[in-house]
């Protein structure tokens, strides 16, 4: 085991400041937990020193994992390992940075366990750099990514595997293609992909496509010299501002399909001509482009080139809505009381079993981000000491009867008819759709339903449908 003159320093110099002591035997378990950081009360330490006892690590933290936890590095791999900035999270959902130094407890030539010295360093802006360690911490400047993959709070499991896959693509040149509704948080997955990366510390710029018209946006993007027209002057593009980085195209959808072309030719060539110049400029951006539409619906409404999306969605990422990851309600809207907690400098005690169940029962349109602005509204109004209720959140959450009433309508329509008739019926809806986007091709629109053209010929037989 190596110890360094530099790590010796830091110990030396933060020896007096460690506030946190962690101890974990060869099977990852906690066996020593020590915790009396004074950004927390005697009481919130103890309870998290009992709490930890004997938990699996990742079980006690979860948001570490085998690649990002210092304890579990310095057990596997038995040397003296130095974290600065590790972000950790408890299942409270409470938030620390920390800077660590961790050594690997070796008995007779045997790895037994590793033991941790922490120091909080949440509120400190500028620490002491680590050598050779790549930490996902948050951006303090312009152009750099606000999130990390630990802002990601789930526990679902999908939404883990996102994580999993941005763990295992983040250091790739190939593009991206995020699809998510609105709300579902597409920036906090683009800006962890950046943050995870080797371009971190490289320009990260987003740019909304749906907020610019044409005529500003192909300058913004490309770049202009003097005399391009009128006004004129010689200006980077964002795409040479990013060089090295990352470039983020949200609502690429919404982009003109004349530049979708020239955009076509940057993905191809790697370089970008500006307007009004005769030499391209070589690039080295990685491009990451998102959409609150399906790629099959963006085909079929013609909104964006067939052969852009074909090159964009090289890696394809697809959030699912809340309504789809119930099981993290509970857990974000502790998070979200945690934070504005800390905001306000409040103490609410979490939520109320009946606000939950009303939580629970939404369709929740506008995602994690509708979640977060109810648990903010309601932050404003409960007091420090009480349980978000019923009568703190927003009045429009509060309409279960007309939510009730409108499911309940669509239930008994759809029981009408049986479900033989039901499946027919949108099997020729189906068949009619990709007739049209097909221009009423019946071999294009096979090849769009996967069937034989002979089956679909059937089909368009057995439903009557003829191009009018």
């Amino acid at each position: 085991m190596k110890f360094n003159d530099e790590k010796f320093k830091w110990l030396i110099e933060n020896f007096n400041y460690i506030d946190s002591v962690t101890m974990i035997d060869d099977k990852g378990r906690v066996i020593v937990k020590q915790r009396f950081n004074p950004r927390y009360t005697d009481e919130e330490n103890r309870l998290h020193n009992e709490w930890s006892l004997n938990k699996k690590l990742l079980e006690a933290f979860p948001s570490l994992d085998y690649d990002n936890s210092s304890l579990l590095r310095a057990l596997n791999t038995g040397e003296l390992v130095y974290y600065e900035n590790q972000t950790t999270e408890t299942n409270l959902g409470r938030k620390s940075v920390t800077n660590n130094i961790t050594f690997p407890v070796i008995s007779r030539g045997k790895i037994v366990g590793a033991v941790e010295l922490s120091r909080d360093v949440t509120h400190i802006e500028k620490g002491i750099k680590s050598p050779g360690v790549r930490m996902h911490t948050k951006a303090k400047t312009q152009n750099q990514a606000k999130f990390v993959l630990d802002d990601i709070v789930t526990q679902d499991k999908t939404m883990i595997e996102i994580k999993k896959t941005i763990e295992k693509i983040a250091d790739s040149k190939s593009t991206v293609f995020v699809y998510g509704e609105t709300g579902t948080g597409k920036e906090l997955i683009v800006s962890s992909i950046h943050n995870a990366s080797v371009r971190s510390n490289k320009p990260f710029i987003p740019i909304n496509c749906a907020a610019l018209p044409e005529s500003i946006l192909e300058g913004l993007l490309f770049g202009s010299q003097k005399g391009a027209f009128t006004g004129a002057e010689n200006k980077k593009g964002l795409f040479e501002e990013a060089n090295g980085g990352t470039i983020y195209l949200d609502e690429i959808n919404s982009m003109p399909l004349i530049l979708q072309a020239k955009l076509l030719r940057v993905l191809q060539d790697k370089e970008v001509i500006p307007l009004g110049a005769t030499k391209p400029v070589s690039l080295d951006v990685r491009i990451i482009a998102s959409t609150n539409q399906p790629i099959s619906e963006l085909i079929n409404t013609g909104k964006m080139r067939t052969d852009i999306l074909y090159r964009l969605n090289t890696i394809s990422i697809d959030i699912p809505p809340l309504r789809k990851r119930k099981g993290d309600i509970k857990l974000l809207s502790e998070y979200f009381i945690n934070k504005y907690n800390e905001l306000m400098g409040k103490s609410v005690n979490g939520i109320s079993e009946d606000a939950l169940e009303l939580f629970y029962s939404r369709s929740w349109l506008g995602n994690v981000r509708e979640l977060e602005h109810s648990i903010e509204s309601a932050m404003n109004v409960a007091q420090s000491g009480e349980a978000i209720n019923l009568w703190h959140l927003p009045d429009y959450l509060n309409t279960r009867e007309e939510i009730s009433k409108d499911v309940k309508e669509q239930i008994y329509e759809t029981m009408s008819i049986s479900l033989a008739e039901a499946m027919a019926s949108y099997e020729k809806k189906m068949i009619i759709d990709a007739l049209k986007s097909s221009n009423w091709k019946i071999v294009d629109a096979a090849k769009k339903l996967k069937i034989p053209r002979t089956s679909l010929q059937y089909k368009m037989e057995k439903y009557g449908i003829k191009r009018r």
